[in-house]
Order: C-alpha cells, then sequence, then structure tokens
C-alpha cells in the first residue's frame, strides 16, 4: 500500500550508506526503490526473479557451491613452499604471466607488490610466514633423508604432527577457496582495484566474519546474497504491528538498503528487511569472550613447550646435539607455534553457531508474545563525533535511552493470526538460515577436520603402542596434550552447533502449539463466510501448515547443520567421545601389553 511522501518519517530519518564490495551486482536505495515500484505483492517480492528484466537475472547471486577444482589447485600452492616452488605451480595452472602475478600477490605466495598489499604485511609475510612455511618442511625432509648419525636424537613422529599442524593449516585455506563464489575467485586473478588486502580480509572467517562490525558493509553484503540466493527481496515484504511500534521502528536511523519504511507500505508496517538485519546487526557485532583467547594462549603455550621441557628433564639438550637436529628442532618449534591459529579457528567455529543460535531465537522470540522490547531489539550504530542522531534533531522522536520500560519501550511482537505476517515470518527464516551461507560451510568444514587431526592423533598414539616403533616419552604427552586441547574445543564447538541443529525442532514445536490454537480459535467461533476474522485465520492456519512441514523437511531433513557429514546432534558429541575415548583405551593395552621401557634419557628402541 503506497505511503503519502511527503508525510513520511524516511524525511526526518538520516540512513547512512555503506559501502558494498560484492562483484556481481551493488545493491542500491534507486534501484529497490525501482523493483519496489514494480511490485504489487509479498507474493511477488517473494519470487524475485520473476519480477527483473532478463538481462539482469546473471547479476544474482546464487547459492554456493563447493568447487574441488579450486579446492585442489590451492592445496598445490599452500603445500608447496611460498617464493620458491608455489608460483611456479601458479604460472603453470593459471597459464599467463599476468594472472599468475596477480594470484601470487593476492594469495601471498609471493608477496612484492605494494598496491596489493600493505607494507605492514608484505613485511610480516618475509619475517614470519615465510620462513615458517620454509624451515617445517625442510626440517621433516632432514629427519626422513638427512644422516642418521646426525639426527638420531630427534623423534620423527614430533616433526610429523608439527608438520601435520601446518598441512591442517592449509587445508582449512583450501576449503576457504573451495567455498569462494566464482566471480570473487576470477578477481584474484586481477589487478588492484578489482581485489585488494581489505576484499582478502573480508573473506578471512578469523578477520572479517569474527568481527564483521569492523568491515562496514560486510553484514548488508552476506545479506544481500542470503536474499538473491532464496529469491526474495526483502523490503518489498512487511510485517503490520501496532502503529506505535511501527512508528518507532521506521524512525529509527539504518542503513538505507533496510529500512523500516518505504514508499511502498503503510504506516502499521515494518519490512522485512529492516528487522533482520537489526537481528544479525546486534548479534554480529558482539565480541568473542575473552576467556577463549585465554584458552587459545594456554593451549598453544602447552604444546609449544612440553616437548622441550620434557627433553630437559630427561637430560637431553632441548635443541638437539648437532646442528641439523637444532634446526629440526626449530622446525618442530614452529610447526606447533602454527597449532595457535587452529585453536582459534575452533573457537570461531563455536562463536559463530552461537551467533546463529542467538539470530534465530529472537528471529522466534517475535512471534511469542509479549515479543521483545524495543531496547532489546534494535541495533544502535556508533556514531562520529560530529555526527547527532535524528532523534537530537527532532524531539518529537524519543531515544530509547530516554525510558527502558513501560510505554516507551514497548514490545516488538509479530502476531501469527494474520497470515502476512506468517508468510514474512517464514521469508525472514529462510533468508536468515542462508546468511553468511558461504562462511556457515566452510565453518562446518573446519569443525569437521578439527576433530579428523584429533582421530588420527589417537591413531598415531595406537601405531606407536602396538607396533613399537622408537619413540621419546615426550612425544606420549605431546599426543595426549594436542588430543585433549584439540578434542575439546571440538566437542566445544560441536555442542554449540547442536544447540542450533537443536533450535529448529523447538521453534517447530512453536509452530504446532501455534496451529494448535489457531484451531481451537476456530473451533470456538461460528462458521461465518463473511466473518473477515475467521477468513483472516484461516489463510494464517494454512500458511502456518505449510511452515511447519518446510522447517521439517528443510532444516531436519535436507540442509541440517552437519559435522562430519552428519547432522549435528548429541549423538555425534558421543559418537566423537567415544571415539576418542576408545582410542585412548586401546593405546593404553598396547603400550601395557607391549611391555615398553624407556632408557634413562627418555627413548625406546633407542
Amino acid at each position: 500500500m503506497p505511503l503519502d511522501n511527503t508525510e513520511s518519517l524516511d524525511s526526518r530519518v538520516r540512513h547512512h550508506k555503506n559501502q558494498s564490495t560484492l562483484q556481481k551486482r551493488r545493491p542500491s536505495k534507486e534501484e529497490d526503490e525501482e523493483f519496489l515500484a514494480e511490485v504489487s505483492t509479498s507474493l511477488h517480492a517473494a519470487k524475485l526473479r520473476s519480477q527483473v528484466p532478463e538481462d539482469k537475472l546473471l547479476t544474482y547471486h546464487t547459492p554456493v557451491e563447493f568447487s574441488w577444482k579450486q579446492f585442489w589447485a590451492t592445496l598445490v600452492y599452500e603445500n608447496l613452499p611460498p617464493v620458491l616452488l608455489s608460483p611456479i605451480a601458479v604460472l603453470l595452472i593459471e597459464r599467463s604471466f599476468s594472472r599468475a602475478w596477480h594470484v601470487m600477490n593476492h594469495r601471498s605466495l609471493l608477496a612484492l607488490s605494494r598496491e596489493h598489499n600493505s607494507v605492514g604485511s608484505i613485511i610480516g609475510f618475509w619475517v614470519v610466514l615465510y620462513p615458517i612455511m620454509w624451515v617445517i618442511p625442510a626440517a621433516l625432509l632432514l629427519k626422513l633423508f638427512g644422516p642418521e648419525h646426525l639426527v638420531q636424537n630427534v623423534d620423527l613422529f614430533q616433526i610429523i604432527l608439527a608438520y601435520l599442524f601446518l598441512f591442517v593449516r592449509n587445508l582449512i585455506i583450501s576449503v576457504k577457496y573451495g567455498y569462494f563464489r566464482p566471480e570473487d575467485y576470477e578477481q584474484l586473478s586481477r589487478p588492484v582495484p578489482h581485489w585488494d588486502e581489505d576484499r582478502t580480509n573480508r573473506r578471512l572467517v578469523g578477520v572479517g566474519w569474527s568481527n564483521p562490525g569492523k568491515f562496514p558493509g560486510l553484514i548488508e553484503d552476506e545479506l544481500t546474497c542470503a536474499m538473491d540466493e532464496n529469491d526474495v527481496a526483502l523490503q518489498g515484504i512487511s510485517f503490520k504491528m501496532k502503529e506505535e511500534v511501527s512508528e518507532r521502528l521506521r524512525s529509527h536511523p539504518t542503513d538505507e538498503l533496510f529500512t523500516a519504511e518505504t514508499s511502498h507500505n503503510a504506516k502499521d508496517e515494518v519490512t522485512t528487511g529492516f528487522v533482520l538485519h537489526q537481528i544479525v546487526s546486534k548479534v554480529y557485532n558482539l565480541k568473542q569472550p575473552t576467556i577463549y583467547m585465554i584458552i587459545i594462549l594456554l593451549a598453544t603455550l602447552a604444546v609449544m613447550s612440553s616437548t622441550f621441557i620434557l627433553r630437559k628433564v630427561y637430560g637431553l639438550s632441548a635443541f638437539g646435539e648437532t646442528t641439523w637436529e637444532t634446526l629440526i628442532f626449530i622446525g618442530c618449534f614452529l610447526g606447533f607455534l602454527a597449532s595457535l591459529p587452529n585453536f582459534f579457528f575452533g573457537f570461531i567455529c563455536a562463536f559463530d553457531f552461537q551467533r546463529r543460535t542467538m539470530t534465530l531465537k529472537k528471529l522466534g522470540e517475535l512471534i511469542l508474545h509479549p515479543g521483545v522490547r524495543l531496547s532489546e531489539f534494535l541495533h544502535q550504530k556508533p556514531l562520529l563525533e560530529d555526527e547527532n542522531t535524528p532523534e537530537q534533531d527532532d524531539p518529537k522522536i524519543k531515544t530509547n535511552d530516554s525510558a527502558q520500560s513501560g510505554s516507551d519501550n514497548p514490545q516488538v511482537f509479530i502476531d501469527l493470526r494474520q497470515s502476512d505476517n506468517v508468510f514474512a515470518w517464514m521469508i525472514c527464516r529462510m533468508t536468515l538460515r542462508s546468511f553468511g551461507e558461504a562462511f556457515y560451510l566452510r565453518i562446518q568444514a573446519y569443525t569437521s577436520i578439527f576433530l579428523f587431526y584429533a582421530i588420527c592423533c589417537v591413531l598415531l598414539l595406537n601405531m606407536i603402542g602396538w607396533m613399537q616403533l622408537r619413540h621419546h616419552v615426550s612425544t606420549l604427552w605431546l599426543l595426549m596434550l594436542i588430543v585433549v586441547a584439540i578434542s575439546s574445543i571440538c566437542i566445544f564447538a560441536i555442542s554449540k552447533a547442536s544447540k542450533l541443529q537443536a533450535l529448529s525442532s523447538v521453534q517447530l514445536d512453536q509452530v504446532k502449539k501455534e496451529l494448535f490454537f489457531l484451531e481451537k480459535e476456530l473451533a470456538d467461533t461460528v462458521p461465518d463466510h463473511v466473518n473477515a476474522e475467521r477468513q483472516e485465520i484461516l489463510r494464517a492456519k494454512a500458511l502456518l501448515t505449510e511452515v511447519d512441514e518446510f522447517i521439517n523437511f528443510h532444516e531436519l531433513i535436507h540442509k541440517p547443520t552437519r559435522v562430519m557429514g552428519y547432522p549435528a546432534t548429541h549423538n555425534v558429541i558421543g559418537s566423537s567421545l567415544g571415539i576418542i575415548l576408545t582410542g585412548f583405551v586401546l593405546a593404553v593395552e598396547g603400550f601395557a601389553g607391549s611391555g615398553i621401557a624407556y632408557d634413562a634419557n627418555g627413548w625406546f628402541n633407542y
């Protein structure tokens, strides 16, 4: 329903604009208004591609698909030593010196160009990253092929564990590029500004996605992609609310792409784009708990120091006796240092599962009477020093800080007795489930990788015990420490994933209860085809029935949250713990049954 623009609150509200970094299309307020002018119903807005010209169809984003080609190419790039060998692989695969030059600089395989990376980043690559990437594989090769008498005080399993930390890091990067969108992947072979360091950082789980608030436009871009993937235009679909609440929401400054008011909705309506944008903005601007970083640092310190401390305890030189042994142990030390980002990624996975749970829970609370307090729902954008809020400019509009209860802080409630609200809520839920889809899929893969690494360490422990292989006692402690640290973080992340998956069942139950109450309400009223309220309830009930079936199929059967390929439930936690604990028990039996004994220096079969 069109609104008289002369009375629009939008003229009194200063919405801000964030710069988009999307490649296929750059959303704009003007484009949205042009689209809304052509849309007559919310159903049309939920069938986006059927309402736009054919020449624009290819500009909309499609669901992310994993690219094995990108994955294997990246795995080759990352596992070959940078600067030395990986640039050769890039030249062979890209088959163009110009394309290879940009790929090498954008991917930091040979960071030389100040156009592609900042001076600080280039120094960091050459001083920290490249030496680590060179020394660890070199240490493994020295141990495998060096003169035995010059490397005999080095345990092969320790340098293997160090190299595996590096390999896990490379595997994570390969998965990242595997989930890149084709248009983004293509930009990596083009010069700045088609791709730059900022765009790279935005795509990193540990940088951009861990704190989207530091990258203006990232949340809006991901929400735009989620809309495109679900073929919906959220600004063309609105919730009906109390006019008082609606007015307060429509007067709230936000990103201009996701305003509560448009020129085509009524005074008692608020766009679904605004509601969803407020939810994700509020949740995704939360910072990780400080305890996470404390645990990460303690776990890394323990892994890095345990081997060298135990060697000293058993009377051995911490870094070996010969120059070759020293080089190998330096490689071990750097490899164990590489465990820090791996532990960090584990907690990032847990934190993202938690954020997704919070957003879905908040959306579910909006349909539970009495709803959510306005102050708890709205996201307040930090102001610059020279900025004033519209509320400061217009005394008629009250701020949320003036009162936090009663009439000045009303409840935001979505009544599912209205069919338009049922339709809008389900569209919101579909879009929210797809928000940050590329990051979401990567995080599920990362959790699986970490769990697989912990299981591999348990298998290695069993191999040493049952096959009575030569090793130092510090290796056993190192293996157990790694397994306990990684498996604990993995189980923590899986527990967060299981809560996210369980929330689908909780809200499915919520929908079923609403259906039950609507059925009772219909049973208590006299059938009357002229009764508009009864007809509205019938329409809402019919749509809720479809919502029930959709959630059940899409979120519990077709596309649940997965770990190791299985839906993230408490059974996965039990199975993971069972595998690890069983592996430990078998390893104890192997060591006890083989009668392994250590010499004074802690060696077996020296």
